[in-house]
Parts: C-alpha cells; structure tokens; sequence
C-alpha cells in the first residue's frame, strides 16, 4: 500500500530544542546537482545531526551513497547540546554543508538555511511537514521524520467494554471512560512522573488555538497570558479525566517504563502518548492490537484533529561550498527513503508520496488516515514556547495531580515559570 505521509526518533518527542540565536547574510539558493564528484576532485560533504540509535543507518547509507557517487559524506551525531555547538560551528566559519534542525527552529536559523524550494522532493511532501519549514515562501528544511501525538488506546479493551468508536469530543471521552469502567477495565494510566508526557499534553491547549504562533507572540509580548489560552478549562477538564479515571495522584511517581509493561499487558486502556510508543509496546507485547485518536478538547468533533509534528529536518548551510552535492544528497535520501529511513534500524516515517509506512504499525497508519482526512495540526503545541519552558511544566501540573494546587495556582505557577524563561533569554 502506498502511503502519502509520517515516526518519533526519541521516547520524549524531543521537539523543545532552544530558540538560540543566529546571524549572517541572506540565504543562497542550492541547486539540486547530481551528486557526483565533479572531475576537479573529490568532494566530502559534512553532515551534522541525528541520534545514537541512528548511526547503524547512517553508516550504511554513507557507505552506499559513496559507492553508487564518489562522495564522501561524513556524518557527525552531535552530543546533548547540539545547537551550541553548531553556533559555534557557523560563527567560526566551520559549519557543516547539512545540519539538523527542529520543528520551530527555522524562525530563528533562516539566516543560516540555503533556499531549498526548487528541489525534487518538495512536490511531493506533505503540507504538514512543508509549512514548519517555510519562511518567507522558501522551503529551508528537507523533512525526514513525523511523529503523531494523540492517545494510544487498546482495541481489545474497548471491544470488550462495547465501545464501537473513539471518542471525538471531550463528553464522549468521559462516557468511554465511564463505560470502561463499568467493564472493570482501567481508562487512562499516565506516566506523568516524565515532563515530556506533562509538556504534550499540556500543548495540546496551544495546537487548539486559532492561531498557536500569534498566541504565543501575544504571550512573550506580555499581552496575554496562559490563562486566556481559548480551551484552558477544558484542558484541566481533559486533564481531570487522565487523573480521575486512571492513578489519580500516583500519576506523578508513575514512569513510562511501567507504563509500557503494563499498558502492553492489558492494564489500563487509554494512555495520552503517540506513535514514538508503538516499538516500545511491540517489543513487550507482539500481539498488542492497538490504534491512534486525536484528544478531544471541545465537544464540537469539528475541532477534533490530531497533533503531527515534522520532528526533525536536515537543512543546508547557506555557507557551503557544496550546496549542490548537498542538495543532492538530500534528494537520493527521498529517492531511497524506504530502505534508508523506513525499513533501516531508523524506523522513521518520512512525510513523502514515495513510501509504504504499514512496516511501521498501526500507530502510523492511524496517523496517515488523519493527515489524509485534512484532520491533523501541523504542531504539538509546544514549538513556540521559550528555551526549558517545557521542562517547567512539570512541576505545576505535577502539583496539581497531587492535589496541592487548584486550576487557578496552577495556571499562575506556569505563567510565572513562562515569564522566567522569556527573562532568561532575553525576552
């Protein structure tokens, strides 16, 4: 089956990389080329960005590309604060021909991006994927991975408690965890002891707004706050019901290494999480026959879409010598994305025409379905907000779990914490 769009590369979505700052001149245009070494000698191109667990692929996909071109490509996988170091990289004349970025970062390292807009491989993305990467009508980032983020239920469970259909509203939600219930199964059973799953949740407030980045401009502006956000009581609402019909204040002590054996056990039939968990639950349990639905926020299932997010792309440095050897590189990874970044130790669903994600599972496809159905949010929510602030989240949402704190506190708790970050890096 052929599959027009999108997998996590981490366990935490790891889309909250800092707007750090970036400067130089105007973005030059790289010519897609041929990628052969052109007969004045060979050419090495330099590539910066992905994950450990990536390097088994990276390693057969340069060892390929060299024999099937003559081009050296040596691939960099940067440690814990990669955008310092490639800061540094650009600001000493050094940076790489290709570097990668993150969803919401192209706001602030445009400057350092070649116009990749004429490239073979645009036509063929996904307007999802496309619009995180244009500025100013210029595509700056080749996609290579999406992510869906939802809730993850077992399909077992909701048959066996007689639920025919997910719920698409947030009164629906509350009747499928009360029929759940009824059954003697478990709703919801959050880990929300890690601040990743707090900070998609939590951004799941923003993905509803009408316009995310004009909110949050609004906020770092001072003319608004989080608490004028449009569904905030409905988010407390949603959030209630994670707690009431699930672990309630254990929630906050609760980890996600036992939320995957005892999701994959059975235990519990909804979790607030996303694609990045189908391996995870496969691996413990094979036979796991789960699906994806987006949260409901509003009870107008017209609202109702599910959050995608183009984890990470690779750009080209404005500065390159070898812009069209890179470009070129970029264009043989979309032509070969099924065996290098689908069916590879990768595993990441790339947001293009040319490749079948049903190796992927059904978390995927479920994401698929909704992105072809125009009912996806191009965001998690989270991608405007200032450097750590999702790290920041934890702590008041934890407190609320914890019956420390009501709505209101926990909305000034967050405000004060979005504020110190703004403060932090300028703002």
């Amino acid at each position: 089956m052929k599959m027009k769009r999108f997998t996590a590369l981490l366990l935490t979505g790891a889309l909250a990389a800092g707007l750090l700052a970036g400067c130089g001149g105007a973005p030059s245009a790289a010519p897609s080329g041929s990628g052969a070494a052109p007969e004045g000698g060979a050419v090495t191109l330099s590539v910066y960005g992905g994950t450990s667990p990536m390097k088994e692929a990276i390693d057969q996909m340069t060892t390929d590309y060299k024999a099937q071109t003559g081009v050296t490509v040596e691939w960099e996988i940067p440690g814990d604060e990669p955008y310092t170091l490639l800061k540094t990289r650009f600001a000493s004349n050094e940076a790489p021909d290709i570097f990668d970025l993150a969803n919401g970062d192209y706001a602030t390292w445009s400057v350092r991006c070649a116009d990749l807009t004429g490239a073979d491989w645009v036509s063929h993305m996904d307007e999802t994927a496309l619009a995180a990467a244009t500025v100013d009508g210029r595509v700056l980032g080749f996609p290579y991975a999406v992510e869906g983020n939802g809730i993850v239920y077992n399909k077992a469970l909701f048959a066996q408690a007689g639920i025919d259909k997910v719920p698409e509203t947030l009164d629906e939600l509350e009747d499928t965890c009360k029929k759940l219930q009824a059954a003697g199964i478990q709703p919801f059973g959050e880990a929300f002891k890690e601040w990743g799953f707090l900070m998609h949740i939590f951004g799941t407030t923003v993905a509803y707004e009408k316009d995310p980045k004009a909110f949050c401009d609004e906020l770092n502006a001072g003319t608004k706050t989080l608490g004028d956000l449009a569904n905030i009581d409905n988010f407390f609402r949603l959030y209630d019901l994670t707690l009431d019909y699930g672990k309630g204040a254990e929630s906050v002590g609760y980890g996600a290494a036992d939320q995957v054996a005892d999701f994959a056990a059975g235990k519990m039939a909804m979790i607030k999480q996303g694609t990045w968990y189908g391996d995870p639950l496969w691996a413990t349990n094979p036979d796991l026959d789960i699906g994806l639905f987006a949260v409901p926020l509003t009870n107008n299932a017209a609202d109702t879409k599910l959050m995608t997010s183009a984890t990470r792309y690779f750009s080209v440095a404005n500065t390159s010598k070898h812009a069209a050897e890179a470009g070129a590189f970029l264009n043989w990874i979309y032509e070969n994305a099924q065996k290098y970044l689908v069916d590879s130790a990768m595993r990441v669903a790339p947001p293009y025409d040319n490749v079948d994600l049903s190796n992927l599972g059904a978390l995927n496809e479920d994401m698929q379905r909704y992105m072809a159905e125009g009912k996806a949010f191009p965001i998690f929510g989270t991608e405007y907000f200032p450097s750590g602030f999702v790290t920041d989240i934890a702590t008041p949402l934890q407190a609320y779990a914890a019956g420390m704190a009501d709505e209101a506190a926990t909305i000034d708790a967050l405000q004060k914490a979005y504020e110190n970050r703004l403060t932090a890096q300028g703002g």
